[in-house]
């Protein structure tokens, strides 16, 4: 398992590199570990890497990163930064946030969601849509969600976002067999990319916000407890 560290503070690069040795003694795992100093570095690295850090610590680079995600989707990039509105300043497409001090507990979790999302996906057949620009040939763990939007569908993914001519009707039956779920009539949303619900709000990795409609909030809650209850069961 191949894993990058991007960080210009030697302080939290070996933070990482322990917490990571910690878990690999712990989980019998091996990863091959690469630290680089400098933004260029990764970027010109073309190895496929399956988990990538990036320490943040202001708004400049906020740009290079989202280039990054965006050009490796299947990496799941991890983010710590020290920004109090690091949830909302990072609306690009990374796999998870962390933010100072780190805390070893929601570490793992983060490794635990990474590793069994990149075994799950390499199992994955691709599903085809079709959008107004192109014709998408795509894994669901790769779709964030669908939302309907002005008599349009919007195809929230890791490379971006698309518009189809579906009705979530047909995209729910499509897809139920992938854990994708309706939290409110005008979205189906992945199971596997929410990070968290609090009130009626659905919090998703790549920082994005949902809406959960109070009539079906019960329902909801309890499909996303049973998800998360299976998959600690293929553990």
């Amino acid at each position: 398992m191949k894993v990058q560290i991007y960080d210009n503070n030697s302080d939290v690069s070996n933070q990482v590199t322990y917490l990571l040795e910690k878990y690999e003694e712990r989980n019998k795992v091996t990863f091959k570990i690469d630290t680089f100093a400098s933004h260029n570095q990764v970027f010109s690295n073309t190895d496929q890497t399956d988990i990538a850090f990036f320490y943040i610590c202001d708004t400049s680079k906020i740009q290079n990163v989202r280039h990054y995600c965006l050009n490796n989707p299947c990496t799941k990039v991890i983010i710590i930064a020290n920004i109090p509105d690091y949830r909302y300043a990072f609306k690009f497409h990374a796999f998870d946030f962390m933010a100072l001090p780190i805390n070893e507990q929601k570490f793992f979790h983060a490794i635990d969601d990474a590793l069994f999302y990149i075994t799950t996906s390499s199992k994955e057949k691709k599903i085809t849509l079709q959008t107004s620009t192109v014709t998408l040939n795509i894994k669901p763990s790769q779709i964030y969600y669908f939302e309907h939007n002005s008599r349009k569908i919007i195809i929230s993914t890791v490379q971006g976002e698309y518009f189809g001519n579906y009705t979530l009707k047909r995209l729910r039956e499509k897809f139920c067999p992938y854990n994708f779920e309706s939290p409110h009539k005008s979205y189906l949303v992945n199971l596997a990319h929410i990070r968290y619900i609090k009130g009626f709000d659905i919090y998703l990795n790549s920082g994005i916000v949902l809406p959960l409609a109070q009539k079906r909030a019960v329902h909801f809650k309890s499909i996303f407890q049973s998800y998360i209850d299976r998959r600690f069961d293929m553990k």
